[in-house]
């Protein structure tokens, strides 16, 4: 991508999740996986593809929402019904529940959609023949992309929903979820659909946004292009040293600790769920967050007098790893190693920026913004090597030193 002819921001932001990724997936045996027909798949398949839809009964599911308020309601909820879109390699699924039922259900306008990095994560650009305002659209996928198989079940909804509440009370600049929908009354079993906008409500930002990999990645269509980083920082003029800190590291130790600290929410923020909002000249930039299914930590939401909790995803509940150790895995190894190494790499490489120096900033950032050492273990915690069943996990000791904190 030459940052020249950057023009229109969404197709940008499209262009760099699916095409600005190369070489960014090597953090763990697993990262690169993906059980995505090639039709589907964010690098593979064509321009687009159409998501069939399902109107579904309240007696036969439920839609959910949360406290933001969004046009997005009208366009997936009606009197006594709302509508259910369904990926195409979900719905093939065999084992899916409720299929039967699902596929003699009334169909409802197709989505016309755009895939994300993420693949089960998409970009509705058309319902039908109508154009709403551009959305995501986070879909039900019982297959294996990652590490984990990515169902989307009633409570992990419910959980996203309640923390992109949480995450705008404190200020994060999120994009936000702000309803879905479950087919099933099954509480095991239901599964269903988020709908997230494309803009925090927190301020204006640049016009246009990227996912934070993008910034380091190779861009698999034109290979020989300089990274989308190493052009911000030779528009902009500004010393690359001071860019990455000011504009990237400073803002994300800061979002994580804003989170934890006044909300109890251990923001991941990897080189996908993180956000870089720019302008063409690289001057005004904005780090932002998206993806709400994150871990909850019920110690630092009574210590500030927060009530309630989600029903799953809380430490010291259902998950069963000390809330130390899930917070090395959200800070350390998801954005420390994941991002923050990757990005120093760059900068080392192409400026003669010191790591060191780097590393240092970031250790002021966690210090001065309220970090303390006793939140986080003296060593850096990440998952095992283990496929596990029905989505879990082990944590284990890496044995090495934090370097970002």
């Amino acid at each position: 991508m030459q940052l020249s002819q950057v023009v229109d921001p969404l197709p940008t932001w499209l262009y760099a999740e699916r095409y600005l990724g190369v070489g960014t997936r090597g953090y763990s045996p697993y990262s690169a996986d993906a059980e995505v027909s090639e039709p589907h798949h964010p690098q593979h398949g064509g321009p687009g593809f159409a998501v069939p839809t399902f109107w579904i009964p309240l007696e036969r599911g439920t839609y959910l929402r949360n406290g933001h308020s969004s046009a997005l309601h009208e366009q997936y909820c009606a009197d006594g019904e709302f509508l259910l879109p369904v990926h195409p390699d979900t719905l093939s699924f065999a084992g899916l529940p409720g299929r039967d039922d699902l596929l003699a259900s009334r169909p409802g306008p197709p989505l016309w959609v755009v895939p994300t990095a993420n693949a089960r994560t998409v970009l509705v650009e058309r319902i039908g023949d109508a154009e709403p305002e551009p959305h995501f659209v986070k879909l039900h996928f019982p297959r294996r992309l990652s590490r984990f198989t990515r169902r989307l079940r009633q409570p992990i909804i419910e959980l996203q929903l309640w923390v992109a509440d949480e995450l705008d009370r404190v200020g994060v600049p999120v994009l936000p979820e702000v309803g879905g929908g479950v087919f099933g009354i099954d509480a095991d079993q239901a599964w269903g659909f988020l709908l997230r906008e494309t803009a925090p409500r927190h301020g204006a930002g640049p016009p246009f946004t990227v996912p934070l990999f993008a910034l380091y990645g190779n861009d698999l269509l034109h290979p020989d292009d300089p990274s989308l980083l190493e052009q911000l920082i030779a528009v902009s003029g500004e010393d690359p040293l001071a860019y990455a800190v000011r504009r990237i590291i400073e803002p994300m130790v800061g979002l994580w600790l804003t989170a934890a600290l006044g909300a109890g929410c251990t923001l991941e923020l990897h080189g996908q769920n993180t956000l870089f909002a720019f302008n063409a000249d690289g001057s005004h930039t904005r780090v932002l967050y998206r993806d709400c299914g994150i871990y909850v930590d019920p110690a630092i939401r009574a210590d500030h007098g927060l009530a309630g909790l989600p029903r799953v995803n809380v430490i010291s509940a259902d998950i069963a790893a000390p809330r130390e150790q899930v917070w090395s895995l959200t800070y350390d190894s998801f954005m420390g190693h994941h991002v923050l190494q990757r990005l120093a790499a760059l900068l080392r490489d192409h400026f003669g920026v010191s790591v060191a120096a780097l590393q240092s900033a970031a250790r002021e950032a966690f210090a001065t913004r309220g970090g303390s050492p006793s939140l986080l273990p003296p060593t850096v915690y990440y998952y095992d090597n283990t496929l596990l069943d029905a989505g879990n996990w082990r944590l284990v000791d890496t044995g090495e030193a934090p370097l970002w904190r």
